[in-house]
């Protein structure tokens, strides 16, 4: 099948989406970053913690019989407009979209009032967002929209009566020239400040003052910081504020210790990045929003990510790990790593921390060589009523000989552990290409596979271990066994090891874990395809509660795209099992464990293709949490049901991301650069999915798919992809609905692509092999899935006009340009004056067919300076095909 190079013409553009769907009643968001502890805005007033992070998480009542999360009665918003006050002004809606907060405060005398408030998080890898992401920051922008025709004067003031809750004085000292308070201390202390992007803006700071007649603080102790400007006719203005803490912990400390040496530094940097961090939550939740997945749906994935800012333990030297929730122990890996997609796909630097913890801690006694431990602090932090100080006591890096958790001290037996070690490597992996990373835990990696393979035996998948689902207090014959779990996740661990052995040039270690891998699935087959009990009850006493155990691994290894390890038959004569159990009420419609259901039976039902099925037991858990009791969906726990008795936020909620990614059937693998769009997709989206978002720590993507084809066109399947920045792709592999083994397969800028059909029902695939690497970017990449052979000019919406892509009309040095060449030869890009007059030219090339990017210097090509003017930016194509975008240029 022979393909053209067809292109696509498009300027970059963020899409915004303004939400119907609401969620109120949760208290607030948490707002500050990973392992900091946080601040809360119900809608009036603020909420503290009186604990430290991770402690800080524990919505238990203390022994007074109140919440430790406390509101601060002397806090809020207050607003000033023409002689109107508004103090602690109670918002009119609300709604939750973590890591966001929405508010809608009203009109007042004809200004609109609306509150933003985020953590410091921007997606994607990088060093200073990994410093935004575990900052002690909250931040509030509250926009003013003036629809009249005058200009209007309008204030607003942010209070925060600290109370010594995020560290230092009561009452604040004004600072930096009125537009900040500083609540000192001697370790601990706390920052607020103020901005405001209007024109000729005041500030003030300190006590109310005259602010209720004249919009001023008065210059003295207090704990307001306010702006006041006008608001132009027809125009909006944003007031800013920033809120920073810095606590000690002693020899410990916290990660941001490394950035700052009080509230005030955190405070400075908050607001230098304060547009680019509110431009990125909005956009990155106005993008999520902006799908056709059901609404409900959309919310859930956004607010189930709540062990970001609550969960997340983050000490000064680099020991990353999440605490589980229900009981005090820190790390529990067989739990955290359902969540760690949300994290590996945003900020993979957070989990690649916590990998090395677990790869330095790993046992090397004579008896356990390479077992992973369960948690990292003993399971011995105590949230007892009334406990300020959280008692952290996280073990140190290399304490390999170290308890674990109460209930179960010696986890040797556990072969979960090494299985959920390697699949975070897999993952990130996947998620950065990071060779130098995963080279540097390697040698754990394998250490781990081994002790897998040595719990395994002569049986080739381990019958004789325990797992997270176990309930004993220690190995021995009244000890249940969860072998079909430990099983299912066997297989896909030796294919996952397999994978990363071929990533780092290892062909002995591929072959060995590809045979170990083949082994363990005919093995599961033989011992579990017949059995009358696998799908409904476990073969070992005490466990047939968990039947979603038995297909955990098949969910796992159609998240990773590895091969299943479940024959079509045996894993559909499991499903239906499992699935007339739960209709007919043998076990409860969303199981004992609520987030294991949801990620292992929900994610086996999607990837047969069974997504309605798949999204129904999410619908079960939503209407629980955010229908009956919102003030609880930020303090999900395990069990549902139960009234959600401990309070306390469970750390696995994040794993809701797995099925988004099923759904999709997408998959980045930025080590390999492969591509999977794969979907499954819900009735009620009508075989489309439209401007689905796509985590990429490289670069955040956007995919449109529709199945609806029909017999004429022989169309099957349509596709765009893009990216915000240029991501490389060697492969793509699709699903085949086509129905014959030989469908065809036409990508935009790319010719003669190897087409592959391999797999069976339900999980029959097309594997594109491309004869040279693309880049997708922003201008985005076409692919259409048919029944019959169709040429590139019948395809509708492929284009031909060459792309010139910015990522704004401002061109400054350092600016990427994006651009495609429809054939190999030399590209030239020249600026040219208002008036036509040639500047220079600033890049002259031979380039291959495809997508490309060049960062300019600020120069031409003879190295003469370009100074601030307005100028066309011209681009010449091999063919002789000319494109022209207007740019400003400044330097």
């Amino acid at each position: 099948m022979n393909c053209k190079v067809i292109q696509t013409f498009c300027i970059i553009t963020t899409f915004f989406c303004q939400s119907i769907w609401a969620l109120s009643g949760t208290g607030g968001t948490p707002l500050g970053g990973m392992g900091t502890g946080y601040v809360k805005f119900d809608g009036q007033k603020f909420r503290v913690s009186g604990k430290l992070p991770p402690a800080a998480a524990d919505h238990a009542k203390n022994t007074s019989g109140s919440s430790d999360e406390k509101q601060i009665t002397s806090s809020g918003f207050s607003f000033f407009v023409k002689g109107t006050a508004k103090t602690q002004l109670k918002a009119a809606t609300e709604d939750a979209k973590c890591p966001l907060q929405i508010a809608d405060f009203g009109t007042i005398e004809g200004i609109k009032f609306t509150l933003n408030a985020f953590g410091p998080y921007l997606p994607g890898e990088g060093k200073e967002n990994y410093q935004l992401a575990t900052s002690p920051l909250a931040l509030f922008d509250i926009t003013a929209e003036n629809s009249g025709t005058e200009a209007i004067e309008a204030a607003v003031a942010m209070e925060f009566a600290n109370g010594g809750l995020l560290g230092g004085a009561n009452s604040g000292k004004v600072e930096s020239g009125n537009k900040a308070i500083s609540f000192t201390g001697s370790t601990d202390n706390a920052y607020l400040a103020v901005d405001c992007d209007g024109a000729s803006a005041t500030f003030s700071a300190g006590a109310a003052g005259t602010f209720s007649t004249d919009g001023k603080l008065a210059d003295a102790d207090g704990n307001l910081v306010a702006a006041k400007c006008n608001i132009p006719a027809g125009g909006k203005v944003h007031f800013k504020f920033v809120l920073a803490w810095y606590r000690d912990y002693g020899s410990e400390d916290y990660y941001y210790h490394n950035f700052y040496a009080n509230s005030k530094e955190a405070a400075t940097f908050g607001l230098s990045k304060f547009d680019a961090v509110r431009d990125g939550i909005t956009s990155f939740v106005s993008r999520l929003m902006a799908s056709n997945f059901p609404d409900w749906y959309k919310d859930r994935l956004l607010n189930n990510t709540y062990p970001l800012v609550h969960n997340s333990v983050c000490a000064k030297d680099g020991r990353t790990a999440f605490w589980e929730g229900n009981y005090g122990i820190i790390g529990t890996i067989d739990q955290g790593q359902h969540a760690a997609v949300f994290y590996s796909f945003n900020w993979p630097s957070v989990q690649w921390h916590e990998l090395q913890y677990w790869a330095r801690q790993q046992k090397k006694g004579n008896n356990n060589n390479g077992q992973i431990h369960h948690d990292f602090n003993e399971g011995k932090m105590s949230f007892s009523a009334g406990n300020t100080n959280n008692n952290r006591n996280l073990k140190a890096w290399n304490d390999d000989t170290h308890a674990d958790y109460f209930w179960f001290p010696n986890t040797d037996s556990w072969a979960d552990l090494n299985c959920m070690f390697i699949f975070k490597a897999y993952e990130l992996m996947l998620a950065t290409g990071d060779k130098d990373s995963l080279q540097k835990s390697w040698p754990a990696l394998k250490k781990s596979a081994q002790r897998l393979l040595s719990q395994c035996g002569s049986s080739k998948i381990p019958l004789e271990s325990h797992s997270t689902y176990d309930r004993c207090q220690s190995a021995g014959t009244n000890c249940s066994l969860t072998p079909e779990y430990n099983g299912s996740l066997t297989i896909a661990t030796f294919s996952a090891v397999a994978e990363m052995a071929k990533f780092l040039g290892e062909s002995a270690t591929v072959t060995e874990y590809t045979g170990h891998a083949a082994a363990a699935k005919t093995a599961f087959k033989q011992k579990y395809s017949n059995s009358p009990d696998f799908g409904l009850k476990a073969s070992t006493s005490g466990s047939g509660r968990f039947p979603e155990s038995h297909v955990a691994g098949y969910a796992w290894a159609n998240y990773f795209c590895l091969d299943p390890i479940m024959d079509a038959d045996f894993i559909t004569k499991t499903m239906d099992r499992m699935r007339s159990t739960q209709k007919s009420g043998g076990v409860r419609a969303n199981g004992e464990w609520i987030f294991y259901c949801v990620d292992h039976y929900g994610g086996a039902e999607i990837a047969i293709n069974k997504p309605d099925d798949g999204l129904n037991i999410h619908k079960l858990d939503y209407d629980y949490y955010y229908k009956q009791v919102p003030k609880m969906v930020y303090w999900q726990s395990l069990q549902e049901g139960d009234g959600n008795s401990h309070k306390d936020s469970y750390m696995t909620a994040p794993t809701v991301w797995h099925s988004y990614f099923q759904f999709c059937g997408y998959m980045i693998d930025n080590a390999n650069n492969r591509l999977w769009i794969r979907p499954r997709i819900p009735k009620e989206m009508n075989g489309k999915i439209t401007n689905a978002l796509l985590l990429n720590p490289k670069a955040l993507g956007t995919l449109e798919y529709d199945e609806n084809g029909d017999e004429a066109s022989g169309v099957a399947q349509t596709i765009t992809v893009k990216y915000d920045k240029p991501v490389t792709i060697k492969e793509i592999i699709l699903k085949n609905n086509t129905g014959i083994d030989e469908p065809y397969v036409v990508i935009s800028g790319v010719t003669n692509p190897t087409i592959k059909t391999e797999g069976s029902d339900p999980e029959k695939n097309i594997r594109v092999t491309l004869p040279s690497p693309i880049q997708i970017g922003p201008s985005g990449v076409k692919i259409q899935v048919s029944k019959k052979p169709v040429s590139v000019a019948d395809i509708k919406g492929f284009s031909t006009v060459v792309p010139l892509t910015l990522n704004s009309s401002h061109l400054r040095a350092g600016s990427p340009i994006f651009y495609s060449a429809n054939v190999a030869g030399n590209v030239k890009m020249e600026l040219l004056s208002i008036n036509g007059a040639k500047i220079g030219t600033i890049m002259k090339q031979q380039v291959s067919a495809g997508y490309h990017a060049v960062n300019w210097n600020g120069k031409t090509i003879e190295g003469k300076k370009v100074g601030s003017v307005f100028a066309v930016l011209r681009l010449t194509s091999p063919n002789g095909t000319v494109k022209t975008k207007m740019v400003s240029i400044g330097q």
